[in-house]
């Protein structure tokens, strides 16, 4: 149990939350987690471990806007695998209808929700045709194995299926492109974990050495056979609503990606929590092994280029706007006992790695207010955590913090559920979870 004796600050956090609708939800508990999705078509042609459920959508839907209507824009600014956008496709209903767009730094990741948002247009028989054109490739592959050190020493994932893999991916590229190509690819990708030594456990990729070996053509079969069964009794179900689409780029500032001020209607996102976990690093195999990334430097570029959450991140820059809130300003109060504890601590990349992830949320936060429209709402589902060991603990309010920093940017925060608690070391204080913030935009 975390006591206001280790953490005096709780007493802090307790009147400051006063001052927002807190409300517990316990229908939320099961779809803040990606559980469910391994069993929904499309969602399930690539495990990603860190989104919600495909269902929470429809629940935000029905708790909060239940009188929605007309076409509206749709914004997922840390879109992941695309659940957002594939959820807000099949949401539409008579009367209300949307266009969803995404946008997702790690180009891989960007890939994969692409791929699956483009399903309508695979065809299911071209699809078949083509992975038994591919498998049936007898050429060697003329790519060599990638210089990561996890591939090319054997360590995560033997040579010879490394090799076996680059030969079938470039059949796939030798013989052309197109939505059943990627289809294709997307499918070998979510191969490649279950064909390794490894598995990710969330927060890193940690060896499997019991793990019985699989054989590698019926393990792509088995995945690409399950990609068109699903293409095939979505497509029975009649028409569509428009393709969502998705940018590769900075989640943290739409604006330099052609989303203009007051163009969208709602936007629900995820970003990424403050828990250290680097996940250009726990996809590492799928961007070396499709040639998203090529060299170490490459590799380096995309870890410093995404939100402030882990210790490989770009830490010098700090929003001024921010750091003025957080020095003399209303999260100064917030803050003070995180930073100074953070900042005291032996390992000073603490300090600077909060500065820069909350730095990061306030640019956010502004981006997200300005290309709202009026009365736009934002969805943002977060987590708290806790850091430091037994001994030296400090725990992060995400959602209190992301909550008073929207007020600071002039949203209106209708709403904080808290879907569920988390079960971690020093368990037991309510602020220990994970929530769900209905932020409103009341002006512009």
């Amino acid at each position: 149990m975390i006591s206001d004796a280790q953490l005096p600050e709780l007493k802090d956090f307790r009147y400051l939350e006063e001052k927002i609708p807190v409300q517990r939800n316990e229908l939320l508990a099961r779809l803040v987690v990606a559980s469910e999705n391994d069993n929904l078509p499309i969602h399930r042609w690539f495990r990603f471990k860190e989104s919600f459920s495909a269902q929470l959508l429809d629940q935000i839907l029905g708790i909060e806007l239940p009188n929605l209507h007309g076409r509206l824009r749709l914004l997922d600014p840390f879109c992941g695998v695309g659940t957002v956008l594939l959820s807000a496709q099949q949401s539409c209903r008579p009367g209300l209808s949307f266009e969803p767009i995404g946008i997702e730094r790690n180009p891989f990741i960007g890939f994969v929700a692409n791929t699956k948002a483009q399903w309508s247009l695979i065809e299911p028989g071209t699809l078949a045709k083509l992975s038994k054109r591919v498998v049936g490739h007898n050429g060697k592959t003329t790519s060599e194995i990638p210089v990561l050190t996890s591939l090319s020493t054997g360590r995560c994932v033997t040579r010879y299926v490394s090799g076996k893999l680059l030969s079938i991916r470039d059949a796939i590229r030798e013989d052309g492109s197109g939505p059943e190509h990627d289809a294709l690819l997307l499918g070998l990708a979510a191969c490649i974990e279950p064909l390794s030594k490894v598995r990710k456990d969330g927060r890193a990729l940690r060896l499997v050495p019991s793990r019985k070996p699989r054989l590698i053509v019926p393990t792509l079969t088995e995945k690409w056979e399950e990609i068109k069964e699903d293409c095939q009794s979505l497509k029975k179900r009649g028409t569509w609503p428009p393709l969502p689409r998705v940018i590769i780029g900075d989640g943290r500032a739409p604006s330099q990606l052609g989303i203009d001020e007051g163009s969208i209607d709602l936007i629900v996102t995820s970003p990424p929590y403050p828990n250290n976990i680097d996940y250009s690093e726990v996809y590492k195999l799928e961007l070396w092994l499709l040639g998203f990334v090529r060299t170490y430097d490459e590799f380096l570029e995309l870890r410093k280029s995404t939100v402030r959450s882990h210790p490989t991140s770009e830490l010098t820059r700090v929003h001024p706007e921010f750091l003025r809130e957080t020095k003399h300003g209303r999260l100064k109060r917030l803050f003070d006992p995180i930073f100074e504890r953070t900042e005291s601590s032996d390992e000073k990349w603490r300090h600077r790695l909060l500065l820069g992830y909350f730095s990061d949320m306030w640019n956010s936060l502004k981006e997200q207010y300005r290309c709202l429209k009026r009365n736009g709402q934002a969805v943002i589902v977060v987590g708290n955590s806790l850091h430091g060991g037994r001994h030296l603990p400090y725990l992060i309010p995400t959602d209190l913090a992301l909550a008073m920093i929207a007020q600071r940017l002039g949203f209106c925060v209708d709403r904080v559920y808290v879907a569920r608690n988390l079960m971690r070391r020093l368990s037991g204080n309510h602020f220990l979870r994970e929530s769900v913030l209905i932020l409103r935009k009341t002006n512009g």
